[in-house]
């Protein structure tokens, strides 16, 4: 027997050790049956979920149980992304270990990786996470790094990977390069110096306006917007920097804006993007004046070995004492920092560096084409994919100078030629292997190896080949490839969507998979980002005892399609609540059904109500079918719960008691028939949203007799047209209504639900005949002694039987009078209620005295009477119940 109260602390922890125990979720290539492939996202080990992760897994994971159900070959792997910056700082700053000491640095990432993984995989299992874990994966198992490595390969015999100088987004404090997606710009207050630079010739002076004058020594051009009346005549001329005597042309070019600052500004390399693409376009001088550590080199002259901070205060004081920095602008505007690494969120330098790149801006048009030919939900998303593609301002960075990540597997030259290692080798480390050859083959220089890491994007941009076993297994690649579904956030459309397109359609020829599912962020509570300076970050480890994982579970699930989703502790315990509703159904039910052969009866004709609830049902099925082929999964979440928690429980299950614990057998006989097959679908429905309660409910009350191991090896409930029936429908709304009314009244009267009715007449004209059908469930649910279905309309008169003083007005107004004057309202109540009627007022006198009574002087209580009798009504349409 199910115990009273549901208790997810311990049903959940039992269901998942039977889970992995008995391998329900164990991938078999089975080609007989359509292929399902997940490409799920591997995060980044951490060594902790967060509520983000427990909203888009979740999701896969409703989405993978289903797809089980809908009786898919669902290929459900879990991988780990473990390379990356976070793990290098923790093993450095907790560990004291040295990137110098670089096999002692990575044993103890690895060490240090594989504590996070475990520590990760056992949420994953808390949350009812049905992966297979035997197909679990790294990004720093050798297997993986030699996919990673043969990618590259091939993609530098198409020619496609090159070595060379550039620039690059450059974390001073990280002192790595960085992807574009890495970086974001963040608003914060600063000044804009309005700076007068002397023209060469002496004729005067041109002023710009500038953020960064620190970057004075780096100033290559000043450009001004051809159009600008105030300037042209001076487009051709020179600037003479003061501090560094040295001539810059005046340039005219239309990507000025001049309704900024003075309209003119000054070009230095590399401020900021803009400088990079005038760079390019006029063939400009570099002079790079920063060091990678953020520090000033020589060419700054006086300000070499000051931080950019400082030597920006440095020089602005200097011009200022020149003459030449007239105003100085508080302003909002927009910093370029290192947003990817909250822990960081240094600003970024643009640097030129010798790093590798993948040649993908050539590609832009045709990653858009193939992107199109996936199916996005929610479809705008692919809007922003083309965005970013059609943004990008060069090719793929893909080095970093790290010491944790997959190695670069080339060797080059001193003359630059590129030495690729052999593909029977992978995975191979440059850093610590000799190269497959002595000499270079093309000069015979000696070759130096690459010392550079991969981005970890290049990483987990293969994750659909890793899964689908792309050169290794061919049946097992035909099965599963292109992939089911991508499932993923809004945050990594730009990176790890747009790459994995890309490197598959290059490697493949393919999109990587047919369906890209797209997920908002979570917000804290409060509505705002979650962060830990706002201090409103909810850990999932806060909320699972308390309330359970399918607690947590519908939450993910209320979320709508790509759209930022707020965590709300009333939400997950409003969600706990109608768990708690949902087993005391199932308890109700687990008496009548445990040893109930429903097949043997399920033909059998129906009575009214059970047809309404199982056409509900039956509609239900269908939408929910719908809605998950959609993979949209709030609003179906919604109808779900308030068809359990109200028509089910609050006005079916009540509606058929009296049948249950009746003596008509054959009534009860249908209403276990109805029952039965209404919660079992039910629970079928749930299943991939709420596993665990499903799994107890399952093997509680039907697995006796089903026989399957576990709910969740059972089909999706499909729809059955027939039990669909818009009258029954109809009839159902309306024994609800009735019933309803019927409870307000005993609730109104401080009586028990359960509590009899001697005597109520239903009046009515339309709903007669409906009525009637419904006549002994309403007299059973409501406990009626004597009810009375009448045709047509109650002959009724309202009579007012208590007439006295509203004290507040009449009190004071007339004091001791007051007795009196309710003797007289009592004498003449049909008189008094006349007058007020028709004139709004009543007067009268009392010992001499006159007294005069208004509409708020009095309060009136009419009373309804049929045949003599004071009764008491309610109105459902064109029903008038008479309550005796």
């Amino acid at each position: 027997m199910l115990p009273k109260n549901y208790d997810p602390n311990e049903i959940e922890p039992k269901w998942q050790k039977f889970w992995l125990e008995e391998k329900i979720y164990k991938y078999d290539l089975d080609e007989s049956k359509p292929s399902y492939a997940i490409d799920t996202p591997p995060p980044f080990t951490s060594g902790t979920l967060h509520l983000g992760h427990v909203l888009s897994h979740t999701w896969i994971d409703i989405v993978a149980r289903y797809k089980r159900m809908r009786g898919y070959n669902v290929l459900f792997p879990q991988g780990f992304d473990n390379h990356g910056l976070p793990t290098e700082l923790k093993v450095e700053k907790e560990f004291k270990i040295s990137k110098d000491e670089p096999e002692k640095f990575l044993q103890k990432c690895i060490e240090w990786t594989w504590q996070a993984i475990e520590a990760m995989r056992n949420q994953f299992i808390r949350i009812g996470y049905s992966a297979d874990w035997d197909l679990e994966y790294h990004t720093m198992d050798d297997d993986y790094k030699a996919l990673v490595q043969k990618t590259l390969l091939e993609f530098y015999k198409k020619g496609l990977l090159y070595q060379a100088e550039h620039p690059v987004y450059w974390c001073p404090r990280c002192r790595t390069s960085l992807a574009k997606a890495e970086v974001g710009y963040v608003e914060e207050e600063g000044y804009l110096y309005y700076i007068k630079l002397p023209l060469a010739d002496g004729s005067g002076y041109i002023p710009i306006a500038t953020t960064r004058p620190e970057l004075m020594p780096a100033c290559v051009a000043v450009f001004v917007h051809p159009e600008d009346e105030r300037y042209k005549h001076l487009v051709g001329k020179k600037v003479r920097l003061p501090i560094y005597d040295r001539e810059v042309p005046i340039l005219a070019d239309e990507d000025v804006d001049p309704s900024f600052g003075t309209g003119a500004v000054y070009n230095c390399t590399y401020g900021d993007e803009q400088d990079i693409v005038w760079q390019k376009r006029y063939n400009l001088p570099v002079i790079i004046v920063i060091n990678e550590d953020g520090t000033f080199n020589e060419k700054a002259g006086p300000y070499k070995g000051m931080k950019v901070e400082e030597a920006r205060k440095a020089i602005a004081k200097d011009l200022e004492k020149m003459g030449l920095l007239y105003k100085k602008e508080k302003i909002k505007h927009r910093v370029l920092r290192h947003t990817e690494r909250s822990s960081c969120m240094a600003p970024i330098e643009l640097l030129p560096k010798k790093q590798w790149f993948i040649k993908v801006k050539d590609f832009t048009d045709e990653i858009v084409k193939v992107a199109k030919e996936i199916n996005w939900y929610p479809s705008d998303m692919f809007l922003r994919l083309k965005d970013w593609a059609e943004s990008m301002d060069w090719d793929w960075v893909i080095s970093r100078q790290r010491v944790f990540g997959t190695p670069i597997p080339f060797w080059v030259c001193k003359n630059g030629h590129i030495i690729p290692a052999k593909e029977e080798d992978l995975p191979v480390d440059p850093r610590f292997e000799e190269p497959p050859v002595e000499k270079c083959p093309v000069c015979g220089a000696e070759l130096e190896p690459v010392t550079d890491v991969l981005d970890c994007w290049v990483d987990s941009s293969i994750t659909p080949l890793v899964i689908t076993k792309w050169s290794k297994d061919e049946r097992w690649f035909k099965h599963n490839f292109p992939t089911a579904l991508r499932p993923q956030g809004t945050d990594i459309i730009r990176t790890w969507a747009f790459y994995t397109i890309f490197r598959t359609y290059i490697l493949t020829g393919e999109k990587p998979w047919n369906d890209i599912l797209i997920n908002g962020m979570v917000a804290g509570p409060d509505g705002r980002k979650m962060s830990k300076s706002y201090g409103n970050v909810v850990a999932p480890d806060e909320v699972i005892p308390k309330y359970g994982a399918d607690a947590l579970r519908l939450w993910t699930a209320l979320a709508p399609p790509g759209e930022d989703h707020p965590f709300k502790w009333e939400t997950v315990d409003y969600n706990y609540r109608f768990l708690q509703k949902l087993w005391n159904i199932y308890r109700f039910a687990e008496p009548h059904l445990m040893d109930f052969d429903y097949e043997k009866y399920k033909d059998i004709e129906l009575e009214p109500l059970d047809r309404w609830i199982l056409s509900r049902l039956h509609r239900l099925i269908k939408f929910a079918t719908e809605e998950m082929e959609r993979y949209r999964f709030n609003l179906l979440t919604r109808e779900l719960i308030t068809f359990i928690w109200h028509e089910v429980a609050d006005d079916y299950i009540e509606m058929i008691k009296h049948r249950l614990y009746g003596d008509d057998g054959e009534s009860k006989l249908k209403a276990k028939v109805a029952l039965y097959e209404l919660l079992y679908n039910t629970m079928l429905l749930l299943a991939p949203f709420v596993p665990h309660i499903t799994e107890e409910l399952y093997h509680a009350i039907f697995k006796k007799r089903v026989g399957a191991k576990s709910v969740h090896l059972l089909s999706w409930p499909t729809h059955d047209e027939g039990r669909i029936d818009g009258e029954a429908e109809k009839l159902g709304e309306l024994a609800r209504e009735i019933v309803g009314a019927m409870r307000r009244y005993k609730n109104s009267h401080g009586l028990a639900l359960n509590a009899k009715l001697k005597h109520v007449a239903i009046y009515a004209t339309d709903s007669y005949e409906m009525l009637k059908a419904i006549e002994k469930d309403i007299a059973g649910t409501m406990n009626i002694e004597k009810l009375e279905i009448i045709r047509g309309e109650p002959e009724l008169e309202e009579r007012v039987i208590e007439i006295k003083p509203n004290f507040r007005t009449v009190g004071p107004k007339y004091g001791k009078l007051v007795p009196k004057i309710i003797g007289y309202l009592k004498e003449h109540a049909d008189e008094v209620a006349k007058a007020l009627k028709e004139r709004g007022k009543i007067e009268f006198e009392i010992d001499n005295q006159r007294v005069e009574l208004g509409k708020d002087d009095v309060v009136l209580r009419k009373a309804v009477f049929s045949e003599g009798k004071e009764v008491e009504t309610a109105v459902v349409g064109d029903a008038v119940i008479l309550f005796f």
